[in-house]
């Protein structure tokens, strides 16, 4: 649906942000318009306003003198391979409308699909591939760069095959261990009486090179191999448990790859903590049909998905490793990589596009992990169900870097955690730290302004004194929900909490969390009755 007028002026009233460049072509197409073209395709995507100037930051509507010329240019431009590398627009995305007796033109650009992703422009990849940052367009790095040419491949990064090492450079150990469960999964299975070489090609963890010699692939190394022989393939390969329960200790627990007293690869890994992210999980008394206690519920079902997609689908090229975070109300998971499809997609489910398709095997075959890519959506029924505050998901740049925060306990407001969870990966490294010291006490938002579902929430009643004050460039502090809620709004301000939350596939609590911390931190507010008035940003 195309912008209307009235939604064009408060975007450019807004001024420029995240998902909003605007730009003046009164002299035609501007030369920045392609690096935004560029930035918003590898970012999370964004409007372009042609038409526009800005004096001492302030935005004005100017028009452009010919907007169906310059319309006609830009689509030469992006059908240009010498201009860009891939058109991902349709006629729907480019538009001119007429605001305050001008024309404007509008250029609607997606997030792109990882197959054509980086969107850069020129001939050179790693010279003309940019990225959104707050306001502005920005060169991407070279490792990021790389981690989307990874994922735009149609083989996955964990077939690579390691024809430097053979079947007897892996772990023993791990490689009985995972046998023993596939036996107990499979007991009939052909696959059980074959020698451990064969086997590790058929569950497609090893095949044979050009030498004629069975070699293990990504996928085989780092589910069984030990973890100095994957630190030298993979430097930067890591993997953290953490468990704090209390305030008055470090860590209650612990299991690290470099820890020297287990094999460090990832499948050790799941079984050595599944059991650990789900021991506090309370089980109601319930009978099956045989009669026996039922031990598990969909609580832990959806921890051990969450452990294992995290397994699954992180970069093990990228850096800062998956670390896994226990404390006495919230877990978090954490990896390197982005989603390699659009996060409502992955959320709503139904599509599967593990970044590691091997290892998706290899842990498939017994029982770890979900096929049909409905994970993320049943973890937020199961929340919801159990009256658990939604997750929250963040997803994370340079380095590429994906979070999901599930909170533990419904008897409690756990939105009074000292830590606020689409923060902590952006604030503290996936080292071990220092405790840090109380953080001093700010200004208070009074509840009245707040939704009560919002109330008592430290994102709304603390932080840095700029955002109560209603400074909107420190967003990017906010839970991940409250920023995709606001981008909603600035496009339709009318819209309603149930419209939010199908159009997000989040839940009305949620939806209304969001809200009251945008509210309460001056960054919206409500002109109007329930019925027929509207969201306004707060300059």
């Amino acid at each position: 649906m195309k912008l209307t007028a009235r939604q064009i002026e408060r975007l450019v009233k807004q001024g420029e942000v995240v998902h909003t460049e605007c730009k003046d072509a009164s002299g035609g197409l501007p030369d920045a318009l392609w690096e935004s073209y560029s930035s918003f395709a590898n970012t999370d995507g964004g409007v372009i306003i042609l038409g526009v100037k800005e004096v001492d930051r302030k935005f004005s509507i100017a028009g452009v003198p010919k907007a169906a010329t310059l319309i006609k240019r830009f689509w030469d431009g992006v059908n240009n391979r010498e201009k860009v590398s891939v058109n991902i627009l349709f006629d729907r995305h480019v538009y001119s409308v007429r605001c305050r007796g001008r024309d404007v033109v509008v250029i609607e650009v997606p997030r792109a699909d990882r197959q054509d992703r980086p969107v850069y422009i020129g001939k050179d990849m790693f010279g003309g591939t940019f990225r959104r940052n707050g306001e502005g367009d920005y060169h991407c790095p070279r490792e990021s760069v790389k981690a989307m040419v990874r994922d735009a491949c149609v083989e996955t990064a964990d077939a690579c095959l390691l024809e430097e090492l053979t079947v007897d450079d892996l772990c023993p150990k791990t490689i009985r261990s995972y046998r023993n469960r596939f036996k107990s999964k499979k007991p009939e299975h052909v696959w059980n009486d074959l020698p451990d070489e064969e086997f590790l090609v058929r569950i497609r963890a090893a095949r044979r090179g050009e030498d004629g010699k069975v070699h293990p692939n990504i996928a085989g190394l780092v589910c069984f191999a030990e973890f100095g022989q994957i630190m030298d393939v993979l430097p930067d390969f890591f993997l953290d448990y953490r468990e704090k329960l209390s305030t008055d200790t470090r860590w209650t627990d612990r299991v690290a790859a470099h820890d020297a007293t287990w094999s460090g690869n990832i499948y050790d890994f799941y079984m050595m903590i599944y059991d650990r992210i789900t021991s506090h999980v309370k089980v109601p008394f319930e009978l099956d049909a045989d009669g026996l206690r039922v031990e598990e519920n969909e609580i832990h079902k959806s921890l051990r998905e969450l452990l294992a997609n995290a397994l699954i689908h992180a970069d093990y090229h990228g850096r800062r490793g998956i670390v896994i975070e226990k404390q006495a109300q919230t877990i978090s998971f954490a990896n390197p990589g982005i989603f390699r499809v659009n996060k409502v997609v992955a959320v709503e489910g139904g599509t599967s596009d593990a970044r590691n398709s091997h290892i998706f095997n290899i842990f498939a075959l017994v029982d770890i992990g979900e096929r049909s890519g409905t994970g993320l959506a049943d973890l937020y029924g199961h929340w919801k169900k159990n009256k658990l505050p939604a997750p929250v998901i963040a997803e994370e740049y340079d380095p590429d870097r994906v979070k999901i925060t599930v909170y533990m306990d419904s008897d409690q407001d756990p939105t009074k955690t000292r830590s606020r969870p689409d923060q902590s990966a952006q604030s503290a490294p996936d080292v071990p730290q220092k405790c840090p010291k109380s953080a001093p006490k700010v200004p208070q938002v009074g509840p009245s302004s707040t939704p009560e579902s919002a109330q008592g929430d430290p994102r709304v009643t603390q932080g840095d004194p700029r955002v109560t004050q209603g400074d909107p460039s420190l967003m990017q502090d906010f839970p991940a929900a409250a920023k995709q809620v606001f981008r909603e709004l600035v496009q339709d301000p009318k819209m309603t909490l149930r419209g939010l939350a199908t159009k997000l596939g989040f839940s009305k609590t949620t939806v209304t969390t969001a809200i009251g911390i945008l509210v309460a931190n001056k960054i919206i507010r409500r002109e109007g009755n329930k019925q027929t008035g509207h969201w306004e940003v707060v300059k």
